[in-house]
């Protein structure tokens, strides 16, 4: 069986994006990256914004798939706010390609309200738990929403720094940013 066409040309838009930026990448490169022909991503994409839409939308898919494989409502806040947000720190560990992206394209004006409902709608779990966390006088007087995008910025700031200074990631360092990350929002 072949295979999709539409998703080898995301993962090479993906990986091209993150390497040469969304800007300077031609469509012939994304189509000889992806083995098919220019045609063959105008059939599936409008432009080179529709595709890193897509992109964004499919990674947070593939992320919320991570994350949330066999998440219970189990435990104490503290104890889903780690075990969450220990995923979310090991899903992209474990896809360099995908944190990149999103370290880079997160805030772009390309990617809307619209597609960032559409690509984050599975993540409101994290909402939900700081706002069960609010509501227990847990956490600094910020919006859930906020706190999630404080301790997500944070990871993402941390994960950047520990690549670039190529850290080893181990099951105790990452018990470490996430006892920081804790501490940084609770009261």
């Amino acid at each position: 069986m072949l295979p999709d066409k539409r998703i080898s040309i995301l993962k090479a838009s993906l990986k091209l994006f993150v390497s040469q930026g969304m800007h300077t990448v031609t469509m012939a490169q994304i189509a000889k990256e992806a083995n098919v022909g220019i045609g063959t991503i105008y059939k599936h994409f409008k432009d080179k914004e529709a595709i890193m839409q897509q992109i964004w939308i499919e990674q947070k898919k593939w992320e919320a798939e991570f994350v949330f494989h066999n998440y219970t409502e189990e435990g104490s806040i503290e104890e889903r706010f780690r075990r969450l947000w220990g995923k979310v720190i090991r899903y992209f560990i474990e896809n360099p390609l995908e944190f990149q992206f999103s370290y880079l394209f997160a805030a772009s004006p390309i990617l809307t309200k619209e597609i960032h409902d559409i690509a984050m709608k599975d993540f409101l779990v994290f909402n939900k738990l700081f706002q069960e966390g609010i509501d227990k006088n847990l956490f600094k007087p910020i919006s859930a929403h906020h706190l999630r995008l404080f301790t997500f910025s944070s990871i993402n700031g941390w994960l950047l720094w520990a690549m670039d200074e190529k850290i080893i990631f181990s099951d105790q360092k990452i018990d470490l940013f996430l006892d920081m990350a804790w501490d940084s929002i609770k009261k």
